[in-house]
């Protein structure tokens, strides 16, 4: 059976429903939606349900103190998750064929202990679904002096369904894009390669720390780089920006269906003076039917210190060096051309006892108790 067409005069609230973009805002919608649907007591959204376990975050209006935990207890008693786990699939189900009538439901324990302190004893969901996982699920509640859900409120619900379905697929997929960006530049951030990303309009979209300390000594040299905190001075080099200026000229010659088949060379440039350190500059295209201009991937590519993992290429021990912040690898890579702490101390600008410190950090992070074996280590193939 067909949903029927939203009543007339019912469809302002869509407007803040598709305009969510994040689970806060998505809720404001539903919320907003529902209540001007139907009259009830509480509305609660449930998301990001795991099988048939708990839902990862719950919101109800009105708000219950430390929800998190109630809807914990709540959950292990309420009589609706195993009836929902015995017909997946469902699209909505009215409290009473579960419970049974109002007056037979406020003798139950979850009753006593639950609905009753949030003001309830009948109710209606709805439910979403995705490849037979529950997807996310809302609820209306009605206290004891408000009538049961009508045929007409779940029909009302089920045209309400399809609207709701496209803002959690779609909050659902931005969130999942940011929680992978986030994931890539916290595992980026760390890597001990300098890389950037710039946007169409030369803007940086994305720098880790090694990058900033390099940039650094572009903009400044390598003595004078130590003087400066590399994040509150951090501005791209001049010079790569002339690259991606070329590489943008490059790319607007080529016609745009074949963009993604015909992207610019990489283009390698040195710094000005210093023939041991360069960077590679090449075009990032994010596809035939990406709607974003393409970005420019920028890997800056120091010298090697004797002894030291090359900058230029992923290390095999990657973990190790992960494991250490930027200065205590500038320390370690000293470490492994056989500088003193003394001699560190001196090259560095520091006091020895920040030396002994920071080396004594690396040492605890990488479970080695020696210079020797420290070497040895991060020498492993």
């Amino acid at each position: 059976m067909s949903a029927p067409p939203l009543p007339a005069g019912k469809n302002l609230p869509l407007h803040t429903l598709h305009a969510a973009i994040d689970t806060h805002t998505l809720w404001k919608g539903v919320l907003h939606l529902l209540r001007s649907h139907f009259t009830c007591k509480r509305v609660t959204l449930f998301l990001g349900h795991m099988g048939m376990g708990e839902a990862r975050v719950v919101f109800t209006d009105p708000q219950i103190d430390h929800s998190s935990e109630w809807y914990a207890k709540r959950g292990k008693l309420n009589p609706f998750s195993p009836w929902i786990e015995r017909n997946p699939g469902i699209d909505h189900y009215i409290f009473s064929t579960i419970t049974g009538p109002p007056a037979e439901f406020r003798k139950s324990s979850f009753y006593q202990q639950f609905a009753k302190l949030e003001g309830w004893d009948k109710g209606m969901s709805g439910l979403l679904w995705h490849e037979g996982e529950l997807l996310a699920m809302f609820s209306l509640y009605r206290g004891p002096r408000q009538p049961d859900f009508s045929d007409s409120d779940v029909a009302i619900l089920r045209s309400l369904l399809p609207e709701i379905r496209v803002a959690v697929e779609r909050v659902q997929r931005i969130n999942q894009d940011q929680e992978r960006r986030k994931a890539l530049e916290g595992f980026l951030r760390n890597v001990p390669v300098p890389i950037m990303l710039l946007d169409w309009e030369k803007k940086l979209i994305f720098a880790n720390r090694t990058a900033m300390d390099s940039v650094a000594i572009w903009n400044f040299g390598h003595e004078k780089a130590r003087q400066f905190n590399s994040r509150d001075c951090f501005k791209v080099p001049s010079a790569i920006l002339r690259v991606v200026q070329a590489l943008r000229d490059e790319i607007l010659t080529i016609e745009p269906k074949s963009l993604s088949k015909s992207l610019p060379i990489t283009k390698e440039i040195f710094l000005p003076g210093d023939p041991t350190r360069k960077a590679r500059i090449s075009a990032a295209h994010y596809g035939q039917d990406s709607l974003a201009r393409p970005g420019f991937f920028v890997l800056l590519i120091d010298p090697p210190a004797v002894g030291s993992v090359p900058s230029a290429e992923l290390p095999a021990n990657l973990k190790d060096w992960q494991m250490l912040s930027p200065a205590e690898r500038e320390i370690t890579k000293l470490v492994c051309q056989g500088l003193s702490n003394t001699e560190i101390a001196t090259q560095l600008n520091k006091s020895l006892l920040t030396v002994k410190t920071q080396l004594n950090s690396v040492f605890q992070k990488l479970g080695v108790e020696s210079r020797t074996k420290l070497i040895a280590r991060l020498h492993q193939p």
